[in-house]
C-alpha cells in the first residue's frame, strides 16, 4: 500500500467512524425501519380507527327490493365495521319529496347517507345514494356489492328459480392471488407485494438521497472552514474524494447491512408471527439485488452531491445546483409506483430501467414486482459500474480543482474545464 493510499484509507476511516460513533446513527438504524413501517401502516390503522359509526337509511319505492338489499347485508361477514343500515318505510313520498326532508338531516349529519330504490330499478337508470360524504370507497363498493346481489337475486326468483340454485349462481369466491417465481409458486397477496415494493424502494430512494447529501454538506463544511485545505497539505485531492466517498458509503452498506439483519431476526424471532405473504415476498435473492443496486445507486449519486459540494460555497448554493440531482433521483422513483406497480414490462419501464441513474431503484422495483430476464438485469448493472467507473474517474479532476475554488459559484462550462485541467 503507497502513501496516498494509506492516506486515502485514514480519511476513509475517519469519514466511517465519525459518524457510526454518534448515538444519532444508532437511534436512525433502529428507528428508522420502524418508522417507515409505520409510514405505511398507521394510516391503514387510523382509517379503521377514524371510521366510526355510519348510519345508513334504505327506502325502497318499489316495495320488492328493501327486504332483499338487507338480507343480503345480513349474511355478509365482511361488513365494514361501524356501518349500519336500517330500513325507513317512505310513507308515500316521491324521490323529491324524500330528498327535501333527509337534506337538513344529512347534513346535521343525524344519517351519514340514504340509499332509495326507484320504483322501476329495472329500467337501468342506477340506484341513487346521497350523502355528506362519498369519498369512502370502502362503504360505497360494499353498497355497491349488495345492491348488484340483491338485484340479481330478486330477478332470478321471479323466474321461478330455485333459492339454492340462486345461492349457487350468485355466490362471489374471494380470489386468491399465487406468486410465479423460478424457485416455485407461492400464496401471496396483491396487496402486501404492493405495499413491500413501495416501502422497499421508498427505502432505497431516502439512502441514497441522505448519503448523497451529507457528502456534500461535510465537504462544504470543510471547504469553508479550511479543513480540506489541511488535508489536501497532506495529502491529494483524489485521495479525499475517493477516502470521503467510500467512507460514507461504508457508512449506509453497513446500516443498509443492519436493517437486513433486523428483518431476518424478525422474521425468524418475532413472537408475534409473519403473514405468510410477507416471507414469500423477501427472499434472500431480493436482499441481494436491493444490497446491489443500493451501492450503485449510492455511488451514482454521491459522486455528483460531492462535485457540488466541491463547487460551491454555500448551502444556498449547493441546493441550487443540487436541485437536478434530486429530480434524477424522484422520477425513477415516480415512475416505480405508477407505471412499474401496473407493468413491469411496458416499454418505456424496460427502457428506463437499463438507463443509468434510473437503473438502480427502477430495476430494483421491477425485481421486486416480476422478476424480469437476467441479460436485462446484467445489463443494468453492467451499464452502472461502467458509468460509476466513468464518473468516478471525471469526478476526481472536477473535485481537486473545485475544492481549493473560492468565490462565485463557477457556471457550468467552467466545471467542464476543470476536466482538462493537468
Amino acid at each position: 500500500m503507497n502513501g496516498d493510499s494509506r492516506k486515502m484509507w485514514t480519511i476513509l476511516s475517519k469519514e466511517f467512524l465519525q459518524i457510526v460513533r454518534k448515538k444519532s446513527f444508532i437511534i436512525s438504524t433502529v428507528l428508522t425501519p420502524v418508522l417507515m413501517a409505520a409510514f405505511f401502516v398507521i394510516p391503514a390503522m387510523l382509517s379503521d380507527a377514524a371510521r366510526g359509526e355510519k348510519i345508513i337509511h334504505v327506502v325502497d319505492l318499489n316495495g320488492a327490493y328493501q327486504s332483499a338489499f338487507l338480507d343480503s347485508i345480513a349474511q355478509d361477514p365482511l361488513k365494514p365495521s361501524g356501518l349500519d343500515f336500517i330500513a325507513v318505510d317512505h310513507h308515500g313520498r316521491s324521490r323529491d319529496e324524500l330528498l327535501k326532508d333527509y337534506r337538513p338531516i344529512i347534513l346535521e349529519k343525524k344519517v351519514a347517507g340514504l340509499l332509495i330504490w326507484p320504483a322501476e330499478p329495472e329500467k337501468g337508470s342506477g340506484i341513487p345514494y346521497y350523502g355528506l360524504n362519498i369519498s369512502d370507497m370502502t362503504s360505497l363498493r360494499f353498497i355497491e356489492k349488495h345492491v348488484q346481489r340483491s338485484f340479481t337475486r330478486l330477478h332470478l326468483l321471479r323466474q321461478n328459480i330455485s333459492e339454492a340454485l340462486i345461492d349457487k349462481a350468485t355466490m362471489a369466491p374471494t380470489l386468491q392471488t399465487f406468486k410465479v417465481k423460478k424457485e416455485g409458486i407461492t400464496q401471496s397477496s396483491s396487496q402486501a407485494e404492493l405495499l413491500m415494493s413501495v416501502f422497499m424502494l421508498t427505502m432505497l430512494m431516502s439512502v441514497i438521497m441522505a448519503y448523497g447529501q451529507l457528502i456534500m454538506r461535510g465537504i462544504i463544511e470543510e471547504k469553508n472552514s479550511r479543513i480540506v485545505e489541511l488535508l489536501i497539505s497532506s495529502t491529494t485531492p483524489q485521495s479525499v474524494f475517493f477516502g470521503k466517498i467510500f467512507g460514507i458509503g461504508m457508512v449506509g452498506l453497513t446500516q443498509v447491512a443492519a436493517w437486513i439483519s433486523l428483518t431476518v431476526a424478525y422474521l425468524f424471532f418475532s413472537p408475534w408471527g409473519v403473514p405468510p405473504q410477507y416471507l414469500a415476498f423477501l427472499t434472500p435473492s431480493l436482499g441481494i439485488y436491493f444490497v446491489l443496486f443500493f451501492v450503485l445507486g449510492y455511488f451514482s449519486f454521491a459522486i455528483l452531491f460531492s462535485l457540488v459540494g466541491a463547487a460551491v460555497n454555500t448551502d444556498e448554493e449547493a441546493q441550487h445546483l443540487s436541485a437536478p440531482i434530486s429530480y434524477l433521483l424522484f422520477i425513477p422513483f415516480l415512475m416505480g409506483i405508477t407505471m412499474v406497480t401496473q407493468n413491469a414490462d411496458s416499454p418505456v419501464v424496460v427502457v428506463a430501467s437499463l438507463f443509468p441513474f434510473l437503473s438502480p431503484m427502477l430495476m430494483f422495483m421491477r425485481i421486486s414486482m416480476a422478476m424480469p430476464p437476467f441479460w436485462q438485469i446484467a445489463l443494468a448493472l453492467i451499464s452502472s459500474v461502467l458509468t460509476v467507473w466513468i464518473m468516478i474517474r471525471l469526478g476526481a479532476k472536477i473535485f481537486r480543482v473545485g475544492i481549493l475554488m473560492y468565490g462565485k459559484r463557477p457556471t457550468l462550462k467552467e466545471i467542464l474545464t476543470w476536466i482538462s485541467v493537468k
